[in-house]
């Protein structure tokens, strides 16, 4: 098998362009033809096919782009719907790059989008300029582009990109008020800790001041830059996998992360079986759009199985990753030749169990920094009562002395 570019156009003569895994430029065109459009040119693509790529991939990480370029939730957000929209109305990925980049706010990400523009004129992936740039566009994010790419469907995965992203933003939507809280009973510990042995019974505001703004503050604010410093750290593309093993040890955040990964799995893999990809290719083009590194490093593992021709219900057996009615729905497809519509099923099956998680996540996210925040606000009543009662006793035991 080798992997060919073309492009076509589909039944409302919008132009398509992708990817695909065939034995030659003749098959390439047949499948194109049965899937209902007009292949207008079929070439060898250069570079690695999906399995050398799937071939690389090891347990251990390698990051070899760059990883200065950043970019908020928000601008990918935009960036991607626009681009996805632009895609999507017959506009051609690099005339849509070429008129997206400009007005890009984001210096790194319309720098890319140049890059990207050049790589679409010329007939390249725009997945593989996107690999070059780890800390703008996560693994499975080009994964999901190159599964387009090579399933002709680029603008639906850009599409669902943009929900990802825009999802993300509504998860934490309004999380600024508890971070606030939390930021405001440590330093009210910072406050309160000196006062009454400072203050009572003779009063030394000079050194309450003192141990406030020389001591607990500098402490405050070294605790506030450390977590965020931690949390930056692990957002690094070196440490995904880190990041997404103790996700995955988090109740219920755990699970969210768990769905999300096999429902995009699921739904990439359904999309190149239904675009006549072979059992090998969709494989290798589903399992790198899993957004957890973890479960992608097992589906990976389950893919030498599928190499081997191991029916595809087995493979996801082997995995252990998904529900037994998963597996007996697809070894049902296998014998009644209904496949898409079982992995249709089994997409919907894994959607319907993010969104039931998603809203549980959500409910104890703000759950769990209420509690937090209520127990920081209760250390700062017991430290003030503990030194006030304790100046109370060391005034009257000075008193009696």
């Amino acid at each position: 098998m080798s992997v060919f570019r073309y492009e076509a156009i589909d039944q409302t003569g919008k132009i398509v362009m992708g990817a695909m895994d065939a034995p030659s430029e003749a098959a390439v065109s047949a499948r194109l033809t049965q899937m209902g459009y007009r292949p207008q040119v079929v070439g060898s693509a250069s570079g690695s096919s999906p399995s050398s790529k799937a071939a690389r991939n090891t347990t251990t990480l390698v990051v070899t782009g760059s990883t200065k370029e950043k970019a908020s939730a928000k601008e990918l957000a935009l960036f991607f719907r626009q681009l996805a929209s632009m895609v999507r109305a017959g506009i051609s990925q690099y005339q849509a790059l070429d008129t997206l980049a400009p007005k890009t706010l984001n210096p790194d990400l319309a720098r890319v989008a140049r890059e990207m523009a050049d790589a679409a004129r010329s007939g390249k992936q725009i997945s593989r300029i996107m690999a070059n740039y780890p800390a703008l566009f996560p693994e499975h994010v080009v994964g999901g582009v190159e599964g387009g790419e090579l399933g002709g469907f680029v603008e639906i995965v850009l599409d669902e990109i943009a929900l990802e992203y825009e999802q993300e933003l509504a998860f934490y939507k309004g999380m600024w008020l508890p971070k606030t809280l939390l930021i405001q009973q440590l330093f009210a510990i910072a406050l309160a800790q000196p006062l009454f042995p400072t203050l009572f019974p003779n009063g030394d505001f000079k050194g309450y001041v003192a141990l406030v703004l020389l001591r607990n503050v500098p402490i405050a604010l070294a605790v506030i830059f450390a977590v965020r410093y931690w949390l930056l750290w692990l957002k690094r593309p070196e440490q995904t996998p880190r990041r997404d093993a103790m996700l995955l040890r988090i109740p219920i955040f755990g699970d969210l992360s768990r769905q999300r990964a096999l429902a995009a799995f699921v739904r990439m893999l359904r999309r190149l079986f239904n675009a006549g990809i072979g059992p090998i290719g969709a494989w290798e083009g589903a399992m790198r759009v899993a957004p957890n590194w973890v479960i992608r490093e097992k589906l990976q593992e389950a893919n030498t199985q599928i190499r081997q021709n191991v029916p595809l219900h087995d493979a996801f057996a082997a995995t252990g990753l998904f529900a037994n009615e998963t597996e007996q729905l697809l070894a049902t497809g296998m014998v009644s030749g209904q496949m898409v519509e079982m992995l249709d099923r089994v997409a919907t099956y894994y959607q319907d169990n993010v969104d039931r998680v998603f809203k549980n996540a959500k409910f104890w996210m703000y759950r769990l920094s209420i509690s937090l925040f209520i127990a920081m606000g209760g250390a700062v009543a017991i430290i003030m009562a503990k030194s006030y009662f304790g100046a109370i006793f060391s005034f009257a035991e000075g008193f009696t002395e």
